[in-house]
């Protein structure tokens, strides 16, 4: 991994853990969906995926195969393709799968992303 590499692992990383910020409340709490603000947030995670999704085929682009070879338990796939239907299909987007998203996957990509800047 280059500097530049480590600059799309860094942009990841914070568009990852902006995601799990802007969460947080909503999985404590989901009748917040159904609020402006709870709109609100899903919007800014919807736009942190986006990002985040950009940087994983950008990273994959770089060095094919090389997040799923180092952390196969992530679902890397699964979140660049994400990506293509936050930025496709929005308006048919289920807020309450993009919250178990968030619960479920989020954390394991945040881990694996900060480990891997550890190790370079």
């Amino acid at each position: 991994m280059n500097a530049g590499d480590r600059d799309v692992l860094l942009s990841l990383l914070r568009a990852l853990q902006r995601a799990e910020r802007k969460s947080k409340p909503l999985i404590k709490n989901p009748e917040q969906l159904e609020q402006e603000t709870g709109e609100d947030a899903i919007d800014v995670i919807c736009m942190q995926f986006l990002a985040a999704g950009e940087a994983l085929k950008r990273l994959d682009r770089l060095k094919p195969g090389f997040l799923q070879n180092h952390y196969p338990e992530v679902d890397w796939k699964g979140a660049m393709g994400f990506r293509d239907i936050i930025a496709h299909q929005y308006f048919d987007l289920d807020t309450e799968q993009i919250i178990l998203i968030c619960q479920d996957s989020l954390p394991a990509m945040i881990s694996a992303i900060e480990d891997l800047l550890q190790k370079i």
